[in-house]
């Protein structure tokens, strides 16, 4: 079976909007804009986050902490 980000997100606990955002709009425009990159990281504390999280998130600063999950193993 084939693990995606998706379902890594998923087992993982990180919020639905976060895991649309990262497999979306983030991977497809902001990984290959290098100035959109750098704003996006101005704005979010990558420091206390481990996970990317979606523009409603960072403004409203919600954070989950990350549950273990074994797709990596799989992969």
């Amino acid at each position: 079976m084939k693990v995606n980000d998706r379902d890594c997100g998923k087992h993982s606990g990180i919020p639905s909007c976060c895991v649309l955002w990262y497999i979306g709009v983030w991977k497809k425009a902001i990984m290959n804009i290098p100035k959109l990159w750098r704003m996006y990281y101005s704005v979010n504390d990558t420091d206390n986050v481990e996970y990317i999280r979606c523009p409603v998130c960072i403004l409203l600063d919600y954070t989950i902490e990350l549950k273990e999950c074994g797709c990596h193993e799989s992969r």
